[in-house]
């Protein structure tokens, strides 16, 4: 009857051990972008500080490339190096297209 008990204690030990080692290599970097695949028409979201723009294309301090088509209505003024925005985006012929960029602060 002891050694049931000690090999149930055991097993849900390691049990245990197992879960917590997944949480910890499933959080996530706070200093990385958040980016998240969204399953509704809405596409894709990311958020980051832009490092360059060129043209319609902005870059943002990760490398994450996206070209602003003019149907976007964002003042090209505020897309400037240092600024903090919030886009969706869809992925067309393998280019991150904006579908609406917001201003942070």
């Amino acid at each position: 009857m002891i050694r049931v008990l000690a090999v149930g204690v055991a097993v849900l030990l390691t049990a245990s051990i197992g879960v917590t080692g997944l949480s910890a290599q499933m959080k996530t970097d706070p200093a990385q972008p958040k980016m998240e695949q969204k399953s509704n028409k809405m596409g894709q979201r990311v958020e980051g500080t832009i490092k360059s723009v060129r043209g319609n294309m902005v870059t943002l301090e990760d490398g994450t490339e996206l070209s602003i088509p003019t149907s976007v209505k964002v003042m090209k003024d505020q897309l400037k190096p240092g600024a903090e925005i919030s886009a969706e985006y869809e992925e067309r012929a393998g280019q991150k297209v904006a579908k609406s960029i917001q201003i942070k602060g």
